[in-house]
């Protein structure tokens, strides 16, 4: 099984369970941490996902987006990183870059789900990492 396939299967388990498994999440930090050369097909695995959820899971899918995304930024303030976009090579930099692009759809699918606590969640700390991110120096 490859990491990315790995990745996929952690992630629809952690999202499906009835609660938060810590170990999950951290199993799931370390693949993601570790794959992040392929930036964009972590992004849309998560995006996917997340689109494909009944209502009562995607608010598990959101902290998923918020622990990896924590996770990421955490690596390209310990290490310096900085990203370009247009790079064929992905990094922690360029991940926040990607899921910067997928948050506009997050946002809409959450306020469209009609789930009091999804439109609450929506709104959660996560935020404000992906806002005051400057990782394209």
């Amino acid at each position: 099984m490859t990491s990315l396939d790995e990745f996929a299967s952690i992630l629809k388990e952690v999202v499906h369970a009835k609660r938060l498994s810590a170990s999950k999440m951290s199993k799931l930090t370390e693949i993601a941490l570790k794959s992040m050369e392929h930036d964009t097909q972590l992004v849309s695995i998560l995006y996917r996902t997340h689109k494909s959820l009944p209502p009562a899971a995607k608010v598990s899918s959101l902290y998923v987006f918020d622990a990896l995304s924590r996770a990421a930024r955490h690596q390209v303030n310990k290490q310096g990183i900085t990203g370009d976009i247009n790079s064929t090579n992905g990094n922690s930099a360029t991940f926040l870059l990607k899921i910067e692009g997928v948050l506009e759809g997050l946002f809409q699918d959450m306020i469209t789900v009609g789930s009091p606590e999804a439109k609450v969640s929506c709104f959660t700390p996560f935020t404000d990492i992906l806002l005051d991110m400057d990782v394209r120096r």
